[in-house]
């Protein structure tokens, strides 16, 4: 018969804690050596108690406030290389975003002229903020990732 090491007991014990505030547990090792835990001490012999480190799992809610991602609309075209970039890099950063291709859409063009578009892409970050043309380090400088 196979045993566990007193370190791989102590995980397994430790895991059937998780999710418990408090439990005592103890360890006691038997007349032929092998080491046990338990959540009661031992009938007889000695035993010591054993300090459990609870984890708690990952999938548990936690109270910290969530970050809100800033609206990012792009103003862009098709063909445009900045275009793309920017919208590869939002794409791997999981960031959402809303796209308009000026070309296609005329009442979109209008919406560029009016916010000062002379470029592509332009985009707007949050309430207060835009930028000409794409690059990482200028995004990231406005977005405060």
């Amino acid at each position: 018969m196979n045993h566990l090491s007193p370190k791989s007991l102590l995980v397994v014990v430790s895991l059937l804690f998780v999710g418990t505030s408090y439990a005592e547990v103890f360890m006691w090792t038997d007349s032929q050596g092998v080491v046990h835990f338990g959540g009661q001490p031992p009938s007889e012999g000695t035993s010591e108690n054993v300090v459990v480190d609870v984890i708690k799992p990952s999938s548990v809610e936690s109270n910290e406030p969530k970050i809100k991602q800033k609206e990012i609309v792009m103003y862009g075209v098709k063909w445009c290389g900045y275009c793309e970039k920017a919208r590869a890099y939002f794409k791997q950063e999981g960031l959402k975003f809303v796209e308009y291709d000026v070309e296609s859409r005329p009442s979109k063009m209008r919406e560029f002229k009016k916010l000062g578009g002379t470029g592509y892409p332009l985009i707007l970050i949050g309430k207060d903020e835009q930028m000409t043309g794409f690059s990482v380090s200028r995004f990231e400088r406005i977005y405060k990732i």
